[in-house]
């Protein structure tokens, strides 16, 4: 409760306002523990959950520091004019970056009259920005979800468990493999056996729509899995990730289908090294920059600076792309408590990509590495 009151005097001062209407659905859980559909009203006492009657209940469960209201027939924004015709109230403000342009037309038009609508841009996400405690060992805990659902899956694919590292071990014991002959299998396939594992495993729901890109389509960063069969000498990217408890995952990882060419070879090459330069040099105080430059300057030293065209990483908590990241516009400083992706790649077309990912915490000395799943090439045997 204490934790809540913390969060919405953090989240006045940042604002200036009197009151704040708070409509995404991160900043809203954040700030109150409310996971409904709805809006929150903030101000320095606590404040205001207003939902329907589907998320009533559990909002009081959720929200004890909060008045919940159930919006009715008089109207869904009724709440907001009561609070705002207090002589008190000047200033509300309001999260832009969530309301669509028809939504904040409707709503102005109500409480304009009343008093003066301030954008809050970042506020409420800034909140966010450094994970206490208990946030980083539920992100940790989705990540580990994440490895031991990779595991299964390499393990159907006929990788030996102690290819996997300690991961394997641990999943060995109690998984019984359920074989999959990659060359006979679609993308599809593979990433709906990821994703069921992703569950079984515990996760509520993915965090993002599933990667899994083979061959040619593997240059395309954000591919869509398709029907296209597994390959022989195929490189395969499988990005995954799940919610936890609210907390989202983020991994990458790049297998092969028997053996590659040497081009492939080379290209996953640069790109781990390229990954573990960053992990290594990583330290508070640097920028987003200076963090991006470290993987980006060696991909183009070694001659594929323009097939790495993406940001280095992103921040992942509440919501699996927050600020701030690696990239070469990122002028924030890095601080302890964050926890940022870092994924390289390179992505060469009618050719195939590499993309290897680990997610991170921010320490005083540099980072701890919350994914656990082998880096190393891991090739799937086909025959």
């Amino acid at each position: 409760m204490f934790m809540y009151r913390e969060r919405c005097e953090r989240l006045m001062d940042g604002a200036g306002c009197d009151i704040v209407l708070l409509t995404d659905e991160a900043s809203m859980r954040y700030v109150s523990g409310f996971t409904g559909e709805g809006y929150v009203l903030v101000t320095r006492a606590g404040g205001v959950v207003v939902t329907d009657s589907r998320y009533t209940i559990a909002a009081r469960a959720e929200c004890p520091f909060f008045e919940v209201v159930e919006w009715n027939a008089k109207g869904y924004y009724r709440p907001v004019m009561d609070a705002v015709k207090d002589a008190r109230i000047r200033t509300l403000g309001f999260e832009d970056a969530d309301l669509s342009v028809s939504e904040w037309s409707k709503f102005e038009k109500k409480v304009s009259r009343y008093v003066k609508c301030k954008p809050i841009k970042d506020a409420a996400e800034r909140l966010r920005r450094i994970k206490n405690d208990a946030e980083i060992e539920l992100i940790a805990q989705a990540e580990a979800i994440g490895d031991r659902a990779f595991a299964r899956l390499m393990l159907d694919l006929g990788v030996d468990a102690d290819e996997l590292g300690s991961i394997g071990s641990e999943v060995s014991a109690y998984h019984m493999a359920t074989p999959m002959n990659a060359i006979q299998t679609t993308e599809k396939q593979l990433a709906a056996r990821l994703e069921f594992y992703l569950k079984d495993e515990g996760g509520e729901r993915l965090s993002f729509d599933t990667i899994a890109a083979s061959g040619i389509n593997g240059a395309k960063p954000h591919a869509v899995p398709g029907d296209k069969l597994l390959c022989q000498g195929e490189l395969v990217t499988l990005d995954f990730g799940c919610v936890y408890m609210g907390y989202c995952s983020d991994m990458t990882r790049t297998i092969a289908i028997g053996e590659v060419s040497d081009e492939l070879g080379r290209i996953y090459d640069i790109v781990y090294e390229a990954q573990q330069r960053a992990l290594d040099d990583i330290t508070p105080g640097m920028t987003g920059a200076e963090i991006d430059a470290i993987a980006r300057d060696y991909i183009r030293d070694k001659g594929y600076g323009k097939y790495f065209g993406h940001s280095l990483g992103h921040s992942v908590g509440l919501k699996i792309h927050e600020s701030p990241g690696f990239s070469s516009k990122e002028a924030s400083v890095i601080c302890p408590g964050m926890v940022i992706s870092v994924e390289p790649g390179i992505y060469v077309e009618g050719v195939g990509g590499v993309r290897i990912e680990d997610l991170v915490v921010i320490t005083d000395e540099g980072i701890e590495d919350l994914s656990n799943s082998v880096r190393e090439m891991l090739v799937i045997r086909t025959h």
